[in-house]
């Protein structure tokens, strides 16, 4: 009798915790905890997201625990003045956010923003991740804390990660990778006997394991496989390849600069097999003569490629396409190259561009028809440009005689933090419809600042994205004292300052996402009231 009256007592007390008074530290006021079953918003600027935290009645597990949570992060966001042009190709990454038009089904080349603060995350920013979603597959730019979270609330399918792409090993870009590994293997191991998910991973065989590729600086391997040791974590589902981009200036870290370091064995670059994990394998990418390191390079659509079996690709779903066709999910390759940035002294960063391959265009089906070719696969050869017989074999149709659209290759730049963009990376990012620009600093705070802390301002990016003929700029990496209103309004100020009109200036959030039409950017005033 007694212990029953202490646990009824215990239950009690924990009701009354909850609702007692707290301080939110957005409007520095007490504010009461609703009690149980009702809900409370936590609203935050257009530039961010607004959280509704909702308490309720769990199934009771023991008289002491009588109560649990449930998290929605919804978005709120308005365009901000001058963004007018690149406002229809702005949407949510949220899964709650199910926008019906044709705008949001488009998945062919899509930037999400899952993480847009700096070295400490907020309420409403967690550090660098951002996500190129390539309608069956999806590549990750860093991983900070918080990156599997924040993948739970969006609509990227996590079996749909087959790229990691990290660009240094400060912990703001990298303490969320080990977790997101973890969560991506889980994810298909679920899936991995299931035959109805065999185009979601990527046309593997049920049973058959996935592989993720992860590119980055030289240590990343040894990062990886140190933390899965002491973690007593396993890999077991997934077949990891870890690709270390060698030969850099910083490859060496700041180790090596020290008197106490020489001589000895450097923590980067050695082998530690005492921690090796069997299905983690280790690999190398040297740059080439002009100091690129070329990730993936497709050989253009020709009659030679085709012979050699280019269309021999298939993604599942049992129809073979040729490699640039934007439905191929996880076959589709791409054009990524990466290069070196100034950051800070003894840390090997790099930024990374991809490049679709010269998409299909459009053919004239009526024309190609009375020329003598029916419905086939002869009209994918002709929209890449190729000739091909008729169906009689006595003639021949060429592209110029059909073709009556052709697209620009789409592509997209991720810049990390830096104080300077080397000519090398510079020219990787001529034409982007998109380039992503740290805007950590301001203008204000000068050019001895940027040297000493190895970051970069928004009027710098805008300036950027002018010289280098760049669509978009879209400004990210904003500190934990720099995330108010007025601060990224006055970012996106300095960054028009410096682009003088040249390009469109956004400042992401998280959960933001922009999507590239097919052609990329075209901001001329009949497009615009086209896309409409």
């Amino acid at each position: 009798m007694r212990a029953s009256q202490t646990l009824s007592i215990i239950s009690k007390r924990i009701q009354n915790q909850v609702q007692r008074k707290i301080i939110t530290s957005s409007c520095h006021s007490a504010a009461t905890l609703p009690p149980i079953g009702s809900r409370f918003l936590d609203r935050h600027s257009k530039y961010g997201m607004k959280s509704s935290i909702e308490f309720r009645k769990c199934h009771q597990l023991s008289q002491t625990r009588t109560y649990g949570s449930r998290t929605v992060v919804e978005l709120e966001e308005e365009p901000l003045h001058g963004m007018e042009p690149i406002q229809p190709y702005i949407r949510s990454s949220l899964a709650t956010h199910g926008e019906d038009s044709e705008k949001a089904m488009d998945m062919e080349f899509v930037v999400s923003f899952l993480g847009t603060g700096g070295g400490a995350p907020t309420r409403h920013r967690i550090g660098s991740c951002t996500a190129l979603r390539l309608g069956g597959q999806t590549f990750l730019f860093d991983a900070g804390e918080g990156t599997q979270r924040q993948l739970e609330f969006s609509r990227i399918i996590t079996t749909s990660i087959t790229k990691i792409f990290v660009s240094h090993l400060h912990g703001d870009h990298l303490y969320g990778l080990v977790p997101t590994i973890l969560g991506i293997m889980v994810a298909h191991k679920l899936s991995m006997n299931d035959p109805r998910k065999k185009m979601r991973r990527g046309g593997k065989e049920p049973g058959e394991k996935a592989t993720l590729e992860i590119y980055g600086p030289p240590g990343l391997f040894n990062y990886i496989n140190m933390v899965l040791t002491l973690s007593c974590a396993k890999v077991n589902y997934l077949n990891i390849n870890v690709i270390e981009l060698v030969g850099g200036r910083e490859e060496r870290g700041p180790m090596s600069s020290r008197p106490r370091q020489r001589g000895r064995r450097n923590i980067f670059l050695s082998h530690y097999p005492e921690i090796e994990t069997p299905l983690i394998t280790r690999k190398y990418l040297e740059q080439n003569e002009d100091n690129v390191w070329v990730i993936d390079a497709p050989e253009q659509i020709s009659h030679k490629s085709l012979e050699k079996g280019a269309r021999n690709v298939s993604n599942g779903d049992g129809f073979h396409r040729l490699p640039n066709d934007v439905n191929l999910g996880a076959g589709r390759r791409l054009h990524i190259k990466a290069a070196q940035l100034d950051h800070l002294a003894g840390v090997q960063t790099f930024g990374y561009t991809v490049e679709e391959q010269q998409p299909p265009g459009t053919i004239d089906m009526e024309k190609t028809k009375a020329l003598g070719i029916r419905p086939g696969k002869k009209y994918g050869l002709l929209k890449c440009g190729l000739s091909v017989p008729t169906d009689d074999g006595l003639g021949e149709v060429h592209p110029d005689q059909v073709l009556i659209k052709s697209f620009r290759p789409r592509k997209v730049a991720i810049l990390a933090d830096h104080r300077l963009i080397p000519r090398q990376m510079a020219l990787l990012c001529k034409g982007a419809d998109l380039v992503v620009h740290e805007s950590t600093l301001s203008k204000s705070d000068g050019i001895d600042k940027i040297k000493m802390r190895g970051h970069n301002n928004a009027f710098n990016g805008g300036m950027f994205g002018k010289d280098l003929g760049c669509k978009v700029v879209a400004l990210n990496h904003f500190g934990k004292v720099s995330t108010a209103k007025d601060y990224v309004g006055a970012m996106v100020d300095e960054a028009r300052e410096g682009n003088q009109n040249a390009s469109q200036i956004i400042a992401s959030y998280d959960f933001m996402e922009v999507f590239i039409p097919r052609g990329g950017f075209d901001f001329s005033d009949n497009d615009i009231e086209k896309d409409k």
